[in-house]
Parts: C-alpha cells; sequence; structure tokens
C-alpha cells in the first residue's frame, strides 16, 4: 500500500530462527514516508523480534532489509541508528542513576564523553523537548521519575538522534488517555515531516485511529494488511487469533453487600514532608471491580503500596473485616491479596531467574513452596507449568 509515497523501510522474506522455534517466517513489510504503519498479532506471534531486527539488535537468518531503497545489513544497533532507525522498548533502557539529559545525550555527549558540554546538552535537550512537545525536567534523576515520564525520556533519546523512522513498542501500555493523546499528536508532527512511525499494539481501537497501515502477524507469519477506514476491530481480532471474538453475557450478579477490602484515612508518608497520599477511605465489595483513576503522579501507586503493604503508611487497611495494617505484605499475600506491578521488569519479575522461580516469587514463603526451612523447586516447577497451561504462555 505505497500509494506512490516513497517507501522508507521494505523488508522482504525475513526469517529468524531460535533452535528448532521459527519466529520470524518469510515476513514482508513495508512502511511508506509519512504514514504511521501499525503492526499488531498477539503475544508470541513475532512483532517484537522483527523490529529487534529492524533496529538492528537482532539479525535475520535470511531475507532483506532496505532503507530508502538500498539494501542494509545490519551488525549492530549503532548501524541502525546511523541510518535514522530508533526504537522505544515496552520496558525503558534508561540508566536510573543519571539525570534526564545525561540519559538522552548518552552515547552522543556534545563535547565528548570525556569532556561533556553540560550546559550546551542541557540547552539541546530542553529545545528538543520543546520543539516535539515532550516537556520534561532535563535535570531530575530518571529514576525518581514515573513511567509517563520515562517513555518520553525514551523518546526524546530517538529524536536526538535524528531518528527518521521510530518504532514504537506498546507505547501506551503504561498511558492513561490524554497523555495517548499527546503522545499521538506529536508523532503525527514527527510524520507529516516525512518521517514514518512503526507502532506496535494491542489496543485496537487506537490502532484503527491513529494508524494509516495494519500488517497483522500471527505465528511468525504476515496473515494480512488492512486499512484502517475499511476494517474494523472484530475484522483485526479474527485474523489476529484465528477465531471468533467470545461475546461477553452481562454479568447477572451484581456486587454483593459483603466488604472485602477497606481502607480508613490511609495515607503514605513523603520524603519531603510532603504527602503523597492522604486520608483515603475505600470499599471494595465482594464481586465488584474498582477502577482507580487520575493522572499519573497523583498517588495511585502510593494507594497500591499502601494496601499491599510496600510502603510507610498511616491509617487502617481491612481485609475481610480483618484489620491487617501491621501485617507484612507475604502475610496479606497469605490471606489472599495479589499485585500486579506497574513496572512488571523493575518490580515483578526477576529476569535472570528460570520460570518456575518467578511463578512463585512474593510466594516463596508460603506453602506448599516452602516447607519448614526448605524451598521446594518441585513445587515451583507445578506451579509454573499450571500457570503455562492455563494461560497458554
Amino acid at each position: 500500500m505505497t500509494d506512490g509515497q516513497e517507501v522508507l523501510v521494505r523488508l522482504s522474506g525475513i526469517v529468524k530462527r531460535f533452535g528448532t522455534f521459527v519466529a520470524n517466517d518469510r515476513i514482508d513489510l513495508t512502511v511508506r514516508a509519512g504514514s504511521v504503519h501499525a503492526v499488531v498479532g498477539e503475544n508470541g506471534a513475532g512483532k517484537s523480534t522483527l523490529m529487534k531486527i529492524l533496529s538492528g539488535e537482532e539479525s535475520p537468518d535470511e531475507g532483506t532489509i532496505e532503507i530508502d531503497g538500498r539494501a542494509t545489513v545490519f551488525r549492530s544497533p549503532r548501524d541502525a541508528q546511523a541510518a535514522g532507525i530508533g526504537i522505544v522498548h515496552q520496558h525503558f533502557l534508561l540508566a536510573p542513576g543519571l539525570r534526564v539529559w545525561e540519559n538522552i545525550v548518552l552515547a552522543g555527549e556534545p563535547g565528548g564523553p570525556v569532556l561533556i558540554d553540560s550546559a550546551r546538552a542541557r540547552r539541546e535537550v530542553t529545545e528538543l523537548a520543546d520543539r516535539t512537545g515532550f516537556p520534561v525536567t532535563v535535570d531530575a534523576e530518571v529514576e525518581t521519575l514515573g513511567v509517563g515520564m520515562r517513555q518520553r525520556v525514551e523518546i526524546l533519546k530517538v529524536l536526538y538522534r535524528d531518528a527518521r523512522i521510530i518504532i514504537l513498542d506498546e507505547p501506551t501500555a503504561v498511558l492513561v488517555p490524554a497523555e495517548a493523546e499527546a503522545l499521538f499528536a506529536a508523532m503525527r508532527a514527527f510524520t507529516a515531516a516525512g518521517a514514518a512511525v512503526i507502532f506496535i499494539s494491542h489496543k485496537l481501537d487506537e490502532v484503527l485511529s491513529f494508524a494509516d497501515d495494519i500488517t497483522v502477524i500471527r505465528a511468525g507469519r504476515v496473515v494480512g494488511t488492512a486499512v484502517p477506514a475499511e476494517t474494523t476491530a472484530p475484522q483485526l481480532a479474527r485474523l489476529m487469533v484465528k477465531a471468533e471474538m467470545p461475546v461477553v453475557a452481562p454479568r447477572e450478579q451484581p456486587a454483593s453487600d459483603r466488604v472485602v477490602l477497606e481502607t480508613r484515612g490511609l495515607g503514605v508518608r513523603g520524603d519531603d514532608q510532603v504527602a503523597p497520599l492522604a486520608d483515603v477511605d475505600l470499599r471494595v465489595h465482594a464481586g465488584e471491580i474498582v477502577g482507580i483513576a487520575g493522572v499519573e503522579g497523583n498517588g495511585q501507586s502510593e494507594l497500591l503500596a499502601a494496601l499491599i503493604g510496600r510502603a510507610d503508611a498511616t491509617g487502617t487497611v481491612l481485609l475481610d473485616g480483618d484489620d491487617v495494617t501491621a501485617l507484612s505484605t507475604v502475610d496479606r499475600r497469605a490471606r489472599g491479596m495479589g499485585y500486579i506491578s506497574e513496572d512488571r521488569h523493575r518490580d515483578g519479575i526477576v529476569l535472570p531467574l528460570a520460570l518456575r522461580e518467578n511463578a512463585v516469587l512474593g510466594y516463596q514463603q508460603l506453602p506448599p513452596v516452602r516447607r519448614g526451612p526448605w524451598f521446594r523447586r518441585g513445587e515451583a516447577a507445578r506451579a509454573a507449568a499450571e500457570i503455562i497451561a492455563a494461560y497458554d504462555v
């Protein structure tokens, strides 16, 4: 679907194998200048592997990459950057101990890596942020930032290196709607100058409203392309999973009167004497889903940390009517309270550990995984196998 427009990227017959597993199987992808091209598919379909190949992080076993009509070989991410390609990973690659401007100019510092011209670097980052619509506090340490602000830093890193092709991997997964709209607007301004955005997402409504072209990948193969104006979300979903989407029946049982979780005057003490959370009263009934809404940085993360026992909290937390305020996170887990972290790479899993250890992480001190002083690897492996079977991991 070039419509006479210049083609910035053309992938032809891309194959990538990991042992006997074929992650990409003869994939073709064409990306036009001035367009947003969405790549959609289930988890494990091969989208991220394909983007790693385009960004120089992986090498294809077969196939060709053309940039501006010229065949090229990327031996490293630096080669891809030199060709004008930048990738913003779903899991950010930032140095937490460095400030915002230091992360953005890292490996491209004005004046060189030894005699860095910090005043120039700060000025260039500030001007770039203002010009592109991604305002940041240039002197803030990255480890103090929320996920939405960290994403801005990642995007500015790419733009600082004059990328003409930006790959966004699940960019709105951590954003509230207003932040997502601001991201889309900024990316539209980027493509208006003849650049291109490759956009990976599971949010089909966003894909249909944001993209110009859509490629659907299933089990490592391209199974279809689409034009948003001529496509519906159910049609895309059928291509992705090769099945009709189930119809969700209305819930027959409303929420009951039984309160399973309650907070009274819940607060969290701040390091600078400013409480990020104060006097929160909350009730959650059995059978109920409660949404917590707000712009990032207004206490949502602190509320969840206080509920699970990971924050220095004031007030009271009741679970099934019992006061658990003084209980540890482990004890709250034992009583049935679970927690899925905002940033799973930073807070939810330990990457060097095997799946069986990660499957029981946070529950390793509880039976049946623990018996007396012993960690039972067999029980951990059994738990991992049950998760794999139940959720198609």
